[in-house]
C-alpha cells in the first residue's frame, strides 16, 4: 500500500518522541493533530479538528468499556470511532480491532477509511511494515490488525475492540451480539453506534440504550442530536422540517434522521398512531422508580413493582388491570394506580402473574393505596382475576360500561377507553413517569388499538383502563346509585 502522507514540519527525533507520547497519553490529541479524515462535499482528506461533542464521546471511548450512542446522520461518529481504534492499533499493540456493518460492502468501506487514516499519518508513526493488506484484513508489523465482517461471525477472535456501525439498521442485532460477545469477554470494548429505525422501535439497541440511560447495566449511553454539528442552527433544521413535512406529511424523518431528544429517536413511527406524540409528550415527567431501600414497611414488596408517589393520607386513587395467562410465554401482567383527581401515575406492576397472583397483589395495592377502586379488564384471564377479588378481597371493583364487573376490551370498550384517554393527553390530564408506559402508548396504532405485531401494550392498556376508572369513580362520587356503580365488597 503506497503511503499518502500531508506534508508536515520536520521533526527531529527528540521532538518526534515528546510528540509519540503526548499522543499515546491522549487520542484526543493525537487526532486533533495527526488524523485525516475524507471530507464526502470537498472529497479531499481535511484535518480532523474535533467538535466539543466529538471530543467529550472520545473521552468516553477512551475510559468505558461497553459504550452505546444514539446519534443524528453525518455528525463524524464513525469516523470518530475508526479514530479511537487507529489510536489503539498505533499505541497498543498488539489491539485487534473488529469492525462489523450491516452489509459486506459497508464493512469493507469502513476498513478503507481506517486505512486512509493510517496512510496519512507521518512516517515517524507509523509501524516498521504492513503485514497484510486486503479487503478484510489491515495488519501491522507491531502485531496490531483490523478485521472488518459483515453481521456474522467474529466470535473465534479475541478482541481489544469491536465497532458495530449502523447498528440498529442490523436486522438480527441479537444474532451478530451473540456472535461477538465471546470476542470482548476478557476486557475487551464494544462500541455500538446508529442513527435510529423508526420502522423498529423495540430493537435490540434501542433496549440497550435505554437500560444503559437508566444506569442498570454496564452499559454507557451517549446521545448526540443534530445540534451537536457546528455548522447547523436553527435556520438550518426549520428547512430540513419543511423539506421533509412537505414531501412525508409527518415528522418522523426528520427525527430519525435528525432527532432533537432520544425520545424522538427511540419513538415508532407516529402515522397512524392514536395518541399523537405532542400530546403524550406534554403529560411525560421521565422519573425513577423509589429505591427498595427507600419504600416503607407498609409497602408491598413484591417484584415487578415501581412506585413512583408514595399514597397520601386522605387522597383517592383507583387501579387499572391489564391480565395475563402468567407463564413464561404469555403477556405480561400489568396494573397502573393512578391519582383519582389529578391523574398522575403514582405506581406501576408488571411481571409474569398468574391470574390469583396478580389479583393477591391487586389487593395488597388497593389497601396501601387508601383502599383505592379496582377496574379488571374483563377478557379471558380477567374472570379469574375477578373471582379471586370477589372471593378473597375487600377491594371495591368497578364495573364498565355493559354494568358488570370490570371492563370489557370489545370493540366498544376499546374505542371508548382510548377516545377517553386521548382527551386526557390532548389536555394535560394525565401525568406519566414511567418510560416502558410512555413508550408503550406511543407505538398504539389508530387503526387497530394495539401495539404493532410482534410488541407489547399491557402496560399501556393497564393505564388506559386506570384512566376509566378514574371516571366510572367520579360518576358514582357524583352520581351515587346510579350507573357506572361499584360492586365490591365493603365488609
Amino acid at each position: 500500500m503506497e503511503a499518502t502522507r500531508t506534508a508536515a514540519p520536520t521533526l527531529t527525533e527528540e521532538e518526534q518522541e515528546i510528540e509519540w507520547n503526548t499522543c499515546a497519553e491522549s487520542p484526543l490529541y493525537f487526532t486533533n493533530e495527526y488524523v485525516e479524515i475524507e471530507d464526502a462535499i470537498a472529497r479531499r482528506w481535511i484535518k480532523f479538528k474535533l467538535w466539543t461533542a466529538q471530543a467529550r464521546t472520545l473521552k468516553i471511548f477512551q475510559t468505558k468499556r461497553l459504550i452505546i450512542v444514539l446519534k443524528a446522520r453525518q455528525i463524524g461518529l464513525t469516523w470518530l470511532a475508526l479514530a479511537y481504534a487507529l489510536w489503539l492499533m498505533i499505541f497498543h499493540p498488539a489491539a485487534t480491532v473488529l469492525l462489523f456493518s450491516k452489509r459486506d460492502d459497508e464493512a469493507i468501506e469502513l476498513l478503507e477509511r481506517l486505512k486512509g487514516m493510517y496512510q496519512r499519518l507521518p512516517k515517524w508513526m507509523t509501524a516498521r511494515s504492513i503485514a497484510v493488506d486486503n479487503a478484510h484484513e489491515f495488519a501491522l508489523s507491531n502485531g496490531s490488525r483490523a478485521k472488518s465482517f459483515p453481521t456474522t461471525a467474529g466470535d473465534s477472535y479475541t478482541a481489544t475492540l469491536v465497532i458495530g456501525d449502523e447498528f440498529d439498521l442490523v436486522p438480527d442485532q441479537d444474532k451478530l451480539l451473540s456472535s461477538v460477545q465471546p470476542a470482548i469477554d476478557n476486557g475487551g470494548q464494544m462500541i455500538l453506534l446508529s442513527r435510529p429505525d423508526k420502522d423498529r422501535p423495540k430493537t435490540r439497541f434501542k433496549n440497550i440504550y435505554r437500560a444503559a440511560k437508566e444506569k442498570v447495566t454496564e452499559w454507557t449511553a451517549v446521545f448526540l442530536p443534530w445540534f451537536v454539528h457546528p455548522g447547523r442552527n436553527a435556520e438550518w433544521y426549520a428547512a430540513r422540517r419543511a423539506d421533509i413535512l412537505e414531501s412525508t406529511g409527518s415528522e418522523d424523518e426528520l427525527h430519525e434522521q435528525y432527532p432533537e431528544t432520544d425520545v424522538q429517536a427511540l419513538q415508532g413511527r407516529t402515522l397512524d398512531k392514536r395518541i399523537p406524540p405532542g400530546w403524550l409528550h406534554q403529560c411525560y415527567d421521565a422519573r425513577k422508580p423509589i429505591t427498595l431501600a427507600e419504600l416503607p414497611s407498609a409497602a408491598p414488596l413484591f417484584p415487578g413493582l415501581e412506585v413512583y408517589i408514595l399514597p397520601v393520607k386522605g387522597a383517592e386513587y383507583v387501579i387499572g388491570a391489564d391480565t395475563a395467562e402468567g407463564n413464561p410465554n404469555s403477556d405480561d401482567s400489568a396494573a397502573t394506580v393512578l391519582d383519582a383527581n389529578t391523574g398522575e401515575e403514582v405506581a406501576a406492576l408488571c411481571g409474569k402473574f398468574e391470574p390469583d397472583t396478580q389479583a393477591a397483589h391487586l389487593d395488597a395495592l388497593s389497601t396501601w393505596y387508601n383502599n383505592a377502586k379496582v377496574l379488571v379488564e374483563r377478557n379471558n384471564h380477567g374472570h379469574a382475576v375477578l373471582s379471586w377479588l370477589r372471593s378473597h378481597s375487600r377491594a371495591i371493583r368497578l364495573s364498565g360500561f355493559d354494568r358488570k364487573d370490570g371492563w370489557l376490551t370489545n370493540g366498544r370498550g376499546k374505542a371508548l377507553m382510548y377516545t377517553e384517554i386521548a382527551k386526557e393527553f390532548r389536555f394535560q390530564g394525565l401525568t406519566l413517569h414511567s418510560n416502558k408506559t410512555f413508550e408503550q402508548l406511543s407505538t398504539i396504532q389508530g387503526s387497530s388499538l394495539s401495539a404493532p405485531p410482534g410488541e407489547h401494550d399491557d402496560r399501556a392498556v393497564s393505564l388506559v383502563i386506570a384512566n376509566m376508572a378514574r371516571g366510572l369513580a367520579a360518576s358514582q362520587r357524583a352520581k351515587a346509585g346510579s350507573v357506572p356503580k361499584l360492586t365490591g365488597y365493603r365488609g
